[in-house]
Order: structure tokens, then C-alpha cells, then sequence
């Protein structure tokens, strides 16, 4: 069993794979470049749990888990890289948000960049997200409902 927050990637990873013009290429935490051909791709990663709040479910102590996470669309387009990205973007969200909607998913925002100013060919949106779980310390790969 994995860590709790490792599993709330893998479950927005199996979202994205076929949602978008990238298909199967969406990683969980690949640090290696990625070359143009594997364009356009996903990398889904877990940032930082910014809340740990202590809640009680059925009369057990456990951890209410707020983490951050960023799903981040890399393109090339020679021409129009903005529109390659917002339709990267369009794409992926009614994935992500699909009823049910998994561990409370919220859109905290988005961000663009990209690789060069001007002759720029690759671009990145990221996908802001924060995730919602809660664990027990005693067993962080157990994820407990609400």
C-alpha cells in the first residue's frame, strides 16, 4: 500500500490518461526531460500538505489531509502556443471533475510559462489543485472517508 498522497496522484493520473491529446502520456513525478516528440504530456505531483487538521470518523482519531498538487500540460506548437495550451487545459479538467469528483478536488488556479520569450514552441499550463483525504498516522496508506 503507498502512502496516501501517493495514491491521490495515481488516482488524478488514471483521470488524465486518454482525456487529451496526450493520451497515455501523463506521469507521476517523471523529473527526466521530456523530449518534443513526447509532446504534448502531463506530469501530475504531489506538492506540499498544507493543512493537517485532527478529525474524528466512526470514534478514531485520524488526520484530515489537505495537499497541494499540480497537473502540468507541456505542448509545442510553432503557431498559437496560448490555444495549444488552454485546449491541453480544457480537456483535462472535465476529466479531473468528473462526477464523483475525487478526494473533495479543488481548482485553486492556473499558470502558464513559456520556454522562451518570442520564438517560444513549448509551453506549460499548470492546473493548480488541492486535494482532500484523511489518514490515520498510525496507517498513512489507508485512506478513511468522510
Amino acid at each position: 500500500m503507498a502512502l496516501a498522497a501517493a495514491q491521490v496522484i495515481d488516482a488524478l493520473v488514471t483521470r488524465l490518461i486518454g482525456a487529451t491529446t496526450a493520451g497515455s502520456r501523463v506521469y507521476p513525478s517523471r523529473t527526466w526531460p521530456l523530449a518534443e516528440a513526447d509532446l504534448p504530456a502531463w506530469r501530475v505531483v504531489a506538492g506540499e500538505e498544507e493543512a493537517i487538521d485532527l478529525a474524528v470518523i466512526d470514534a478514531t482519531r485520524v488526520n484530515e489531509h489537505q495537499l497541494m498538487v499540480e497537473a502540468r500540460g507541456y505542448v509545442r506548437a510553432v503557431a498559437d502556443l496560448d490555444d495549444a495550451m488552454h485546449a491541453l487545459a480544457e480537456a483535462a479538467l472535465p476529466a479531473l471533475f468528473a462526477n464523483p469528483v475525487p478526494y473533495g478536488l479543488e481548482l485553486r488556479g492556473i499558470g502558464r510559462d513559456m520556454s522562451t520569450e518570442g520564438e517560444a514552441a513549448v509551453g506549460v499550463i499548470t492546473l493548480r489543485l488541492a486535494a482532500r483525504y484523511f489518514v490515520a498516522p498510525t496507517t498513512p496508506g489507508a485512506i478513511r472517508s468522510n
